[in-house]
C-alpha cells in the first residue's frame, strides 16, 4: 500500500522498477481528470469509460519512455487526446450530430420536479453546444478552456503549430456562438 503523499516521480521510479502496485496511486489521481477531457470529446460515457481505461494501460505500457522529473498530467493528457482522436477517427462511420439529435446526449430535465438554476440551465446548453463543435475544434476547446492549457502546451499534445491552436481556438469560438444562436441560448459567454 502507497501513501497518499508520495509523488509521482517516487512512484513513477517504483513502477519504473517493477513494481504494478505503484502505479495504482497514479491512477486513483488523475483518473477523474482524464475522464473530463475524454468525456467533453466523445460525449459517451461508456466510451469515456473504456478509453480512460485504455489510455492507463497505454501510459502503464510507455511508462519507460516517461521523463523523470517532469510533470506527469501533461503527458498523460497527451496520450488521452491523441488516444480519444484515434477512436474518434476510428468511429467517423457515425453521422454528425445536428442539433434535433443532440437531446439524447445531454437528455431534457423539463420533466425534472426540481427547479434547474439559471447556472444548471447555462451548464446544460453549454454541454449541448460542445457536443454539436467539430471535434478539432472540440478538442481545442476541452484543452485550452476545461484543462487551461497554454497555447504552446496544446501545440505540443496536438502536434500543430502554435498559430494554428490560435486560429482553430477562434474558430472554435465563433463557431460555439453560433449554435447557442441557432438554440436560441440567451445568457453566454466563450
Amino acid at each position: 500500500m502507497y501513501s497518499i503523499d508520495e509523488s509521482d516521480d517516487v512512484l513513477i521510479d517504483r513502477v519504473k522498477k517493477g513494481d504494478c502496485e505503484a502505479f495504482s496511486p497514479l491512477v486513483g489521481r488523475y483518473k477523474m481528470a482524464l475522464y473530463k477531457i475524454i468525456y467533453r470529446m466523445v460525449v459517451n460515457r461508456d466510451d469515456t469509460e473504456d478509453l480512460v481505461q485504455e489510455v492507463f494501460i497505454k501510459a502503464f505500457r510507455e511508462i519507460g519512455k516517461f521523463r523523470s522529473g517532469m510533470p506527469l498530467y501533461p503527458w498523460l493528457a497527451k496520450i488521452a487526446v491523441n488516444h480519444t482522436i484515434n477512436f474518434l477517427k476510428r468511429e467517423r462511420s457515425i453521422k454528425p450530430m445536428n442539433i434535433d439529435d443532440i437531446k439524447e446526449v445531454v437528455p431534457s430535465r423539463k420533466d425534472d420536479p426540481v427547479q434547474m438554476t439559471r447556472e444548471k440551465i447555462l451548464h446544460e446548453n453549454i454541454n449541448r453546444a460542445m457536443a454539436l463543435l467539430p471535434e478539432e475544434y472540440r478538442v481545442i476547446m476541452v484543452l485550452r478552456v476545461e484543462e487551461d492549457m497554454a497555447y504552446d502546451e496544446i501545440s505540443r499534445v496536438l502536434k500543430i503549430p502554435r498559430g494554428t491552436v490560435m486560429s482553430r481556438l477562434a474558430r472554435a469560438r465563433q463557431k460555439l456562438k453560433e449554435i447557442f444562436k441557432e438554440l436560441k441560448v440567451r445568457d453566454y459567454a466563450v
